[in-house]
């Protein structure tokens, strides 16, 4: 049983996460189910089927739970997933719900938890339950989505003693089928992505004023809300070789980014998080359109923030620049235009770096057989 907070269908990045994850853990063999908000209000309008809208196979069952929109509703959905968790009877139970595992710990069931920011930074009740999971002999293990966050919580709570396995974000392979886009604005230009939500942090600080130190590339940015366009379309008024695309399903993302040259990952030292909230989640943040960018074997300029440099090399696999050193990025773009093998070689090792060690289908395998393997041993 998976259980999750991420309302499902919806643009944000954590239930694309939820959705290939279980899809993974499904084609290892496993029955899974996944537990998740029912929350309509929050959901994308108009998807009919959710297992098409994320491009994933129907190999799970989804069960939808009520969150109530009241003061501690959370709490309650965490508990009412638990209790249908343990109708199931699942070998395990994993969780990016922290009262859902606490619960789930507390009916007697072996748990997983994946967290992706600190704890403490939503609140002390939530600090107190990690706490309480901590110290429960049926957690099995603690997931962290970086190292950043593995250090983080063995400075912070050096009682617990237990596994923390780091497993970044990952991506699918590129099925061979997929095409490129056509772009209208082929105009010999080099084009130059970015795919992503819009909001503070992400990177269009740099995406911007980098397009007018490069007028003879196209910028092509794909994603984001409605008002979040709004804003910086009117950031790059007059900008003509700027192009916004607007928000496509994750079904779509790999045809836009297989029709770039050049792929940009501009995070910056703070990141809020999912929705624009007022959470930094920049330190601990494992991108997914890092994986995605990688799986198409397109050359990657990205921040040189700590972070980022557990996946990606300067020279290696990638570019790195300074977050907000325009000239660096404009002169890291420059190389690439003049430098067609380089583009090729970043390329190609990005590519056979994912293949080897960051697709959905190994991260399931790395998390739940050892997870189970670790239950089995100590059942023994």
């Amino acid at each position: 049983v998976y259980i999750s907070s991420s309302f499902i269908p919806s643009r944000a990045a954590n239930s694309i996460h939820v959705m290939k994850m279980c899809q993974a853990f499904a084609r290892h063999g496993h029955e899974v189910t996944l537990i998740a908000p029912h929350m309509p209000d929050a959901y994308e309008r108009g998807i009919d089927d959710v297992f098409t809208f994320y491009d994933v196979e129907p190999r799970f069952k989804i069960v939808r739970l009520p969150m109530p929109k009241i003061r501690g509703g959370g709490y309650v959905y965490g508990l009412a997933s638990a209790c249908r968790a343990r109708l199931i009877k699942p070998d395990l139970v994993y969780c990016r719900n922290i009262a859902g595992c606490y619960f789930s710990l507390l009916a007697g069931m072996s748990a997983v938890l994946e967290i992706h920011a600190p704890v403490a930074e939503n609140g002390r009740l939530n600090e107190c339950i990690f706490r309480a999971v901590l110290e429960c002999k049926r957690l099995v293990k603690l997931v962290a989505i970086t190292g950043a966050l593995q250090t983080h919580i063995r400075r912070h709570y050096p009682t617990y003693s237990g596994e923390i396995q780091v497993a970044p974000d990952g991506a699918d392979a590129v099925s061979p089928g997929i095409e490129p886009v056509e772009l209208s604005q082929n105009n010999g230009h080099l084009h130059v992505g970015y795919v992503g939500h819009l909001y503070g942090g992400k990177g269009m600080e740099v995406v911007i004023p980098l397009a007018a130190q490069c007028p003879w590339a196209s910028f092509h940015v794909v994603g984001g809300t409605e008002d979040d366009i709004r804003k910086w379309k009117a950031a790059a008024q007059g900008r003509s070789t700027v192009h916004f695309h607007g928000y496509r399903p994750p079904d779509e993302v790999a045809s836009y980014m297989l029709a770039f040259d050049v792929l940009l990952l501009p995070n910056q030292e703070r990141v809020l998080s999912s929705g624009g909230g007022t959470t930094d989640i920049g330190k601990w943040t494992s991108p997914l359109k890092l994986f995605e960018y990688m799986a198409v074997g397109k050359p990657i300029i990205s921040s040189n923030l700590p972070v980022l440099r557990e996946v990606l090399f300067h020279d290696v696999n990638a570019l790195l620049c300074p977050p907000s050193d325009i000239k660096a990025w404009s002169e890291a773009i420059e190389r690439l235009r003049d430098n067609i093998e380089l583009r090729e070689r970043l390329g190609r090792v990005a590519k056979n770096t994912f293949l080897e060690r960051y697709t959905w289908s190994r991260r399931a395998e790395a998390l739940v057989e050892r997870s189970l393997h670790m239950r089995r041993h100590e059942k023994g």
